[in-house]
């Protein structure tokens, strides 16, 4: 284990996230058992509702931890960097391991398990508090079933990330390697330097073709939010949610691939290195721009989670406001990303 300041800070979250997703699995199946054992008799459905508060405010403590955990993941690999020879940035950091024979083998593999399960864990975190403020304007909570699943499901989701992350933290950054021997040497060491450096995804040449693509789909997104705002406000969307999840779906793809290869190299001014990961300390005024989408594409996934799961007869008069306040935001959030990466590529 590397000791420093972000990796004592990061372990302390980690474990403070580790206990508080084991305490709200407990405590949510516990209230599961008791509203759907209580099924048919009001009165007792309300009094587990109300025996839940415990558990929304450690839920919510546990959301806020999880979103904080997002950004201090790539700062302690940041803090990283220094640790081993000829490595430069983050990526070099996450494939310290790689053809490994020792326990460091498995750290390539934790790095991109928890990549993945970040925003996925924010989502699912979120998606609980989203039904909570619909169940909480009805008369009777109707969705209080699946406002204790979804919390139920994201302490799971919780404590696989922070087990993740812990086992990341505590493994050994030695790296073993086999040896075949002396003629394998300047092999070996040609590979040992180019596993450091990014690879591109695409050729030069697909370099316009990407970039017209990045616009032409996030405009799309932009457009069908701003149809599904006002168009018909009064109305629920439903299922015709389905193709602005498809469209912002897509543009998730897409603009992986125009960060990696369009936009970081001319952030950095550094034509050939297609490293997103040097834009926190080299172009950290691009972040909010990225920030901003992650907060679009969350804004969208939400809207869908509060109109397809918390339909009910006693929500249908506030559902769609709520809706569309998600897909507002989102609106906004597309928008200003989109506007800051024009100007800021307009600059370089």
């Amino acid at each position: 284990m590397i000791l420093n300041s972000y990796a004592v800070l990061d372990g302390f979250v980690t474990l403070l996230r580790l206990g508080l997703g084991i305490l709200v699995v407990y405590i949510s199946a516990a209230s599961l058992w008791r509203y759907y054992s209580g099924a048919g008799r009001p009165e007792i459905r309300w009094l587990a509702e109300e025996r839940s508060n415990l558990l929304f405010l450690l839920a919510g403590l546990l959301l806020i931890l999880n979103i904080a955990s997002w950004p201090l993941l790539y700062l302690l690999l940041q803090s990283y960097v220094s640790q081993w020879p000829g490595i430069m940035c983050i990526y070099g950091v996450t494939r310290i391991g790689a053809g490994s024979v020792g326990p460091s083998r498995f750290l390539p593999l934790l790095l991109t398990a928890l990549q993945t399960m970040k925003p996925a864990l924010v989502f699912i975190s979120g998606s609980w508090l989203v039904l909570h403020w619909i169940n909480r304007q009805t008369r009777t909570a109707p969705l209080t079933g699946r406002v204790l699943f979804i919390i139920f499901a994201a302490g799971l989701f919780a404590i696989s990330d922070a087990g993740a992350e812990a086992a990341y933290l505590f493994i050994p950054k030695k790296e073993q390697f086999p040896s075949y021997g002396c003629c394998a040497q300047a092999f070996d060491s040609i590979s040992a330097a180019n596993r450091f450096l990014p690879k591109a995804w695409i050729e030069e040449k697909d370099t316009p073709a990407v970039l017209t693509l990045y616009y032409a789909v996030n405009l799309a997104v932009i457009v069908t939010l701003g149809g599904s705002i006002w168009l018909r406000p009064s109305q629920r969307l439903g299922w015709r949610l389905l193709p602005l999840l498809a469209l912002a779906t897509a543009s998730m793809i897409v603009s992986a691939v125009f960060l990696i290869d369009v936009a970081a190299p001319r952030l950095l001014h550094l034509p050939f290195h297609h490293c997103p990961y040097d834009l926190i300390p080299r172009a950290p005024e691009s972040l909010l721009a990225i920030a901003l989408y992650c907060a679009g594409c969350l804004a969208v996934g939400w809207a869908c989670v509060a109109d397809w799961m918390g339909v009910h007869f006693e929500s249908e008069a506030i559902l769609p406001n709520i809706v569309r306040g998600w897909l507002q935001l989102a609106f906004f959030a597309y928008l200003g990303s989109l506007l800051m990466i024009t100007l800021e590529l307009a600059l370089v």
